[in-house]
């Protein structure tokens, strides 16, 4: 699955301070002004940053899908020249995420066709510079985000335990015999996110049913196998990637809260890394379980954050 979202940058002359975006550069005032790069902290320049928002992992680094907004005369008190000039050498820049894009234009009265206007300049070289209204001549910027994707797969859909019996647990595997050591996986499920805020695994469904009768989930606490109790309960390892399980579902011991279900199992960042949980399942019953076929349907879905 693909997941295509996207943002519109959005900049405007603020204090360093009230910036919760990315600087692109600093200016003496708003009109009539030397500027800095971002990486500067000149005092008198903290009052006048040009700051952008809206669009996911904008940067500031002339490196990687970038553009340059100015070329100054310096790394601070510096005039300032548009991109196609030759003169200067010290680029302020606005970076896009992987992926993405970005420009920068330059055009009289207004930002007609970009998405936003960062300011304005006295020439197109050895210029000063101003906010949106300082000059006629507008720096104009249009930036987006790449597609942001997440992907999801489960190795086997159907496993089972075999024949439980009350005198030593089952673990499920991928033939649907079950073992009586819990050395091997009953299914991996692989999930990778481009998305800004990374993903969520939530886990849905009902314990072990036959008819009427059911086998008891272990619960919301971990707990250790426990041979002629009734147990059914699962627990995640992270085989490889960046992502993580989650409580009680970390653990060594096995967990299945039915209570909470959707209940949150796994979770991993936006990294775009592909992440191999392994999924194991253990089964339990007491001399007094009823006879009969048991079985469950669970549920596993992963949710992005974009």
């Amino acid at each position: 699955m693909h997941v295509a979202y996207a943002g519109t940058l959005s900049c405007s002359v603020t204090t360093a301070a009230a910036c919760t975006g990315t600087v692109i550069y600093r200016m003496s005032g708003v009109a009539n002004a030397h500027a800095e790069l971002p990486s500067q902290s000149t005092a008198a320049y903290a009052s006048n940053v040009v700051c952008c928002t809206g669009v996911t992992g904008l940067g500031n680094a002339c490196s990687g899908t970038f553009a340059t907004a100015l070329k100054l005369s310096g790394v601070t008190n510096a005039h300032s020249e548009q991109n196609s000039q030759a003169n200067y050498v010290n680029n302020a820049c606005i970076q896009a995420p992987s992926g993405g894009s970005v420009s920068i234009g330059y055009q009289a009265t207004n930002c007609t066709g970009f998405d936003t206007t960062l300011g304005s300049m006295s020439a197109a070289t050895n210029a000063h510079v101003g906010d949106g209204t300082a000059y006629a001549t507008k720096i104009c910027g249009t930036a987006a985000e790449g597609s942001q994707s997440l992907t999801f797969s489960i190795s086997d859909n159907t496993i089972g335990f075999g024949t439980l019996v009350s005198s030593g647990a089952r673990y499920a595997t991928g033939d649907t015999l079950g073992s009586a050591s819990d050395t091997a996986d009953a299914h991996t499920i692989s999930v990778a996110t481009s998305a800004s805020s990374g993903y969520t695994m939530t886990l849905n469904g009902a314990t072990l049913t036959s008819g009427a009768n059911t086998i008891n989930a272990i619960g919301a606490t971990a707990a250790a196998s426990s041979a002629g109790t009734e147990q059914f309960g699962a627990r995640l390892i992270v085989n490889s990637g960046t992502g993580s399980a989650t409580s009680p579902y970390a653990s060594t011991n096995w967990a299945l809260d039915t209570g909470a279900f959707p209940d949150q199992v796994a979770s991993g960042a936006g990294d775009g890394v592909t992440t191999v949980f392994g999924v194991r399942y253990i089964g339990n019953i007491s001399a007094s379980t009823e006879n009969g076929s048991y079985s469950a349907t669970l549920t596993y879905v992963a949710t992005a954050t974009f």
